[in-house]
């Protein structure tokens, strides 16, 4: 179940930051889509790449969730007010255990130490799955264009959209994360 794209014009940097989200957000349901579609298909030979997959998955969504929570959800309370993200920080913890779990048994899958087991995995990412999904529906209307333009400047956005380009080249991982992200973006839904 995908997200539809926020209204608005992508070249408004105030309809953006929820339109990019939604893209990001995009990402991560066809991953979670695609693992469910393929656990219990996969063979013994291919286990590992698999468990790979699904490990470069699950990195890809902790570095969202740390990324907003460490740079743009402290930015976006000194204008918008102290626990005005504190919704979306708790909805992440909900489904934490969940997720680090998965990321456990995947790791033990890479490192050869647990046998890869289809259904175990899909047991494992039923534990949290849906609550990730309705927390990446729930977050976009936190980002919705008349509030931030009600606090932010143009300038606000600008910086803050640099200073997370800063962070992401620093921490994404060039070899997993940044090559899923590609298979995993949608060029058709996407406006830029």
């Amino acid at each position: 179940m995908s997200i539809a794209p926020p209204p608005g014009d992508w070249k408004d940097a105030f309809d953006n930051l929820a339109i990019e989200m939604s893209i990001s957000h995009n990402m991560f349901i066809r991953g979670l889509n695609a693992i469910h579609a393929q656990a219990l298909n996969v063979k013994e030979d291919k286990a590992k790449a698999f468990a790979f997959f699904c490990n470069s998955l699950i990195t890809m969504i902790h570095h969202h969730h740390h990324i907003e929570e460490t740079l743009q959800f402290p930015f976006f309370e000194t204008k918008l007010g102290t626990g005005s993200m504190e919704h979306n920080v708790e909805q992440h913890h909900a489904f934490m255990g969940g997720l680090d779990d998965l990321g456990t048994y995947v790791k033990g899958v890479l490192g050869g130490t647990v046998k890869y087991d289809g259904k175990l995995l899909l047991e494992k990412l039923d534990t949290f799955a849906d609550g990730l999904v309705q927390h990446l529906h729930d977050e976009l209307p936190t980002l919705e264009s008349s509030k931030m333009r009600a606090v932010l400047t143009t300038k606000d956005l600008k910086d803050l959209e640099a200073a997370l380009g800063k962070r992401i080249i620093k921490e994404v991982s060039l070899t997993n994360v940044l090559p899923l992200g590609l298979v995993l973006h949608d060029k058709a839904s996407a406006p830029q």
